[in-house]
């Protein structure tokens, strides 16, 4: 086996075992959080349970994402297959809001989402991935005391997401490579969420694209609001 053979199979092993040890973590929260929502350690008030119940379904999300994650280092060598099932996309993305609904408060950001309701028949789990990273990138670089428009429109073959929000002009060098591996507008940043969610949404047979103009930057994916073709995410 060469080196480089040897040096990708170890990153797969190591990706496999930290998924495999965060999900212990995480049955031990959702665990936790089902006695603190059913009033084992006393009773709640409205505000404590509608809170507790935002912790609980995003923390179930993020083990559901776990075990797909650790299932396909098992048997599919790294491929993610799509698990392709019919959902509400204002669903989707109401859970995607609750989730970072305190970090956009606690930058006095109001989220506006604009959508009729549409039925969508793909992978809600990866889509949410797709979506969830959108939304935590726009809410990090947006300006204090600003608005973030969530929009969904569609056609009779597909469905539109767009999130737009004002936030500091994009450098056009960062534009162009934007959905590229290891490409960050941020010095902490990793890089692979916009390049994930690219691959995600092309696995849909679908386009993701960033539109921007000054400091209003809006970002798009569009995919079939139903396709029955088998596909996988493969890195």
């Amino acid at each position: 086996m060469s080196r480089s053979s040897e040096g990708l199979k170890e990153k797969e092993l190591f990706f496999a075992t930290l998924a495999h040890d965060l999900k212990n973590p995480v049955q031990a929260q959702l665990l936790s959080l089902k006695m603190l929502a059913n009033g084992d350690f006393g009773k709640l008030n409205s505000k404590q349970k509608d809170m507790i119940n935002i912790i609980l379904e995003s923390s179930n999300y993020m083990h559901i994402m776990l075990q797909s994650i650790l299932n396909s280092y098992k048997f599919d060598n790294g491929i993610i297959f799509l698990d392709k099932k019919e959902f509400s996309v204002n669903e989707l993305i109401q859970n995607c809001i609750n989730e970072v609904k305190s970090f956009a408060e606690s930058k006095n950001i109001k989220i506006t989402h604009k959508s009729s309701e549409i039925k969508l028949f793909a992978d809600a789990i990866h889509l949410r991935r797709v979506i969830s990273n959108l939304l935590n990138n726009s809410i990090i670089y947006s300006f204090k005391d600003s608005d973030l428009i969530i929009s969904v429109t569609s056609t009779n073959t597909d469905i539109i997401f767009c999130i737009e929000n004002n936030s500091p002009e994009i450098p056009e060098e960062i534009k162009e490579h934007i959905f590229e591996k290891y490409v960050s507008g941020a010095p902490t940043g990793i890089g692979l969420g916009l390049y994930f969610s690219k691959r995600v949404v092309e696995a849909h047979n679908g386009k993701i694209y960033l539109e921007g103009n000054g400091t209003s930057n809006k970002f798009s994916f569009e995919i079939p609001i139903k396709n029955l073709d088998q596909a996988s995410i493969d890195w």
